[in-house]
This record gives C-alpha cells, sequence and structure tokens, in this order.
C-alpha cells in the first residue's frame, strides 16, 4: 500500500454500542432510501456532540450524498472500549459494505476490529487509529506528530526562546492525542531555553482539566504557557488560568465554537485547528472505492492543520476550518 502524506495546507501562524445508550444520529441519504443497490457505509465516532464529530461527520454525509453511497454514523454515551467494542459488533452483525471508525485505544481495539476485518468488512480508521496496520484497511487522520510541532513552534516564538511550558491532555490510550504529545515534546526539546514542566491527564469533563491545570498552575509559579491536545482541555485550561489571574498563555488544539470565542477575545492565544470535514470526506471516498473499484486505499493519509491566532482568525483560509456547532 503506499503511505502519502497530504500537505495541501501549509501552518499558518502569525507572532499565530448495539448498546443501551447508542445513539444513531442519521439515516441513508436522501435521495438513496429503499435502494439495495447501493453500497451502505457506517461511521463509529466517540461522541455525538462534539462539534469536531460533528464536521468530520458533515464531510462525510457530503461526499457519500455525491458518490450514491448510503450513509449512517453512531456514537456511545458511554467513552471506553467496552462500549466502542460492543457497538462495533452490533454494526458488524448487520453487514455494511465498510466501516470508518475512531479508535477509542490503539492498543485494545485491535482484536476485535481485526475480527470484524477477517469477516469481510472493511475498515478504515478516521481521527484516530490503532498500532496494528492489519486490524484496518487504512487511516485517515491529522498529522499528529505535526500538530504537537506546530504548538511548540508556537510558544517557542511567543517566549522568544525562553521560558517554562506544560501541557494538558486527554489520559493516554487515544493514538490521535498522544502522537500531539510527542510531537510538543519534541518540538520543545530543540529550544534550549524552553524548560518543559511535564504534563497533567485528564478525561474528557471539563471540570476535570480545570482541575489538573490549576494543580500544574499550583506546582509551577512561573510557567508561561500550556498546551491544552484538545477541546476540552483547551477550555478548561482557559478557565484554570483566568480563576488563578495568571499571565499564561494557552495554545489549543481543535476550533469548537467556544474555543474559537475564546480565541477572539483572548482568553485563548493560538488553536492548532484539524481538518475533521475533509476526514470524514476523504475515508468515505477511499472506502467507497476499494469496495465499488477494488482499488487499494491509502495505507496512511496524514492531514496538515492550520494555526488560528487572533491577528488571522477572520481570514477565510484559516476560519473555513472551524468546525460546526451541529448538524
Amino acid at each position: 500500500m503506499r503511505n502519502t502524506l497530504i500537505r495541501t495546507l501549509a501552518c499558518v501562524a502569525a507572532a499565530g454500542v448495539m448498546l443501551t445508550g447508542c445513539a444513531t444520529q442519521s439515516g441513508p441519504t436522501e435521495e438513496s432510501s429503499g435502494d439495495s443497490d447501493r453500497l451502505r457505509i457506517v461511521m463509529l465516532l466517540n461522541d455525538q456532540f462534539d462539534p469536531y464529530y460533528l464536521t468530520l461527520v458533515t464531510g462525510a454525509e457530503a461526499k457519500a450524498a455525491e458518490l450514491g453511497v448510503d450513509f449512517d454514523w453512531q456514537a456511545p454515551t458511554t467513552l471506553d472500549v467496552a462500549s466502542q467494542t460492543a457497538l462495533l459488533q452490533s454494526v458488524a452483525a448487520t453487514n455494511p459494505d465498510g466501516i470508518i471508525m475512531s479508535a477509542l485505544d490503539a492498543d485494545a481495539m485491535v482484536a476485535p476490529m481485526r475480527a470484524v476485518m477477517d469477516s469481510g468488512i472493511p475498515i478504515i480508521t478516521v481521527d484516530a487509529d490503532v498500532n496494528d496496520e492489519s486490524a484496518r484497511l487504512g487511516t485517515v487522520r491529522s498529522d499528529g506528530h505535526a500538530v504537537g510541532d506546530a504548538a511548540a513552534e508556537y510558544a517557542i516564538d511567543l517566549l522568544g526562546g525562553e521560558g517554562e511550558v506544560g501541557y494538558v491532555g486527554y489520559i493516554p490510550g487515544i493514538q490521535s492525542v498522544d502522537i500531539r504529545l510527542d510531537g510538543w515534546n519534541d518540538g520543545i526539546a530543540e529550544a534550549d531555553g524552553i524548560t518543559n514542566v511535564g504534563e497533567e491527564f485528564a478525561e474528557a469533563d471539563v471540570q476535570e482539566n480545570v482541575s489538573k491545570t490549576s494543580a500544574l498552575l499550583s506546582r509551577e509559579p512561573d510557567l508561561d504557557v500550556i498546551f491544552a491536545s484538545w477541546t476540552n482541555a483547551t477550555i478548561g485550561a482557559s478557565q484554570a488560568v483566568q480563576q488563578a489571574g495568571r499571565d499564561v498563555s494557552v495554545v489549543g488544539v481543535d476550533a469548537s465554537p467556544e474555543q474559537v470565542s475564546l480565541l477572539q477575545r483572548g482568553l485563548v492565544s493560538a488553536l492548532i485547528v484539524q481538518r475533521p470535514y475533509d476526514m470524514g470526506g476523504i475515508a468515505i471516498e477511499e472506502l467507497f472505492t476499494y469496495v465499488n473499484d477494488g482499488v487499494e486505499p491509502q495505507s496512511e493519509v496524514l492531514l496538515d492543520a492550520v494555526v488560528a491566532t487572533q491577528e488571522n482568525m477572520d481570514d477565510p483560509d484559516i476560519s473555513v476550518y472551524f468546525y460546526t456547532e451541529s448538524e
């Protein structure tokens, strides 16, 4: 398989489960209802309300409509491996032509995904991959290392090469987030004048992210910049900094409406914005081409991010990537 890195947009910076509680969020596209000859693709995501995932779904729906694919998506209300495994198995039992999914755990989801693949149902991962390529055909996601590195580069420039930085992010296990931390640490390590004071990890709850950030602020009185590696970490870090009355810059990842508002108000210094709309469309097209035409999908499609700041956030080339509030 080919290993392709999509570099369609360079980073721009300015000194910048079937399971109780499982939600099925959409049905077949309007013109497809009742047509058994059309391909049916199901997408499994990790949240039914997150603007990031809603934007990803919007991109997938648009491409599915263009290609004449029956598409629906589901998400569990419980964010754990057992729930995602049960959801995957229940969807596989309906025998779709293909599944697109964001793997909740890069190791734990390998066996259940491989079992589905072995049953003849192809899987492409989107957003978050697994650590064994035999468990899926391909992956479409952000270049996570580059996301973390972009945050590091912004922080280094902001501090003029001298200062203290720290990290707040999701508990280890989701590959896409873990890789961002690697990129951040590697980037910061290149700046001799920057001290990396380490990490705090939290689950999805915003208040837990506030608490973890507050702990980081308490033990590091000279902290200058916090890298918050996903939506709720960004929101929680910003709230904690405000509550502490500290002059600490927050560099976040993603661009939910709430995050964009924080950026606009100067409560977040920069956002490393992923491209979920593009991810959704590419994943549909890759799976459609494989099932319909027998063309092997690319092993890895990596998308760049953009860096949004107060100075450039109104630029259409930046704001076009801000996320959808709802479908």
